[in-house]
């Protein structure tokens, strides 16, 4: 099986780059997701991008609207790196299809 591993910033990686990209850290939603009180589970769980139908209605709740949006942010921005996305992104560009 394959392992796709994501390069996860930090919570302070995280909330300098919601600083730098909103102009606010959204701190409570990164310590949600990675915080020192969440089990190892439940952090796998949240960050699942099949949990996000069940999740995204508690982080909009919880968190407002925007919170939600920096919850999806914050999954992108720690697998958005991955082998996997890397080689579709270029296939994309090459466009053996029309």
């Amino acid at each position: 099986m394959l392992e796709l591993r994501c390069n996860m910033p930090s919570i302070e990686e995280h909330t300098n780059i919601s600083l730098k990209r909103t102009g606010k850290k959204y701190s409570e939603v990164h310590e949600w997701l990675d915080g020192k009180n969440v089990r190892d589970e439940e952090k796998i769980a949240r960050h699942d991008i099949l949990n996000i139908p069940k999740f995204l209605p508690i982080v909009k709740k919880r968190f407002g609207s925007e919170g939600g949006k920096e919850y999806l942010q914050h999954i992108k921005d720690d697998c958005g790196n991955t082998i996997l996305l890397k080689i579709f992104k270029t296939i994309k560009r090459i466009k053996f299809w029309k």
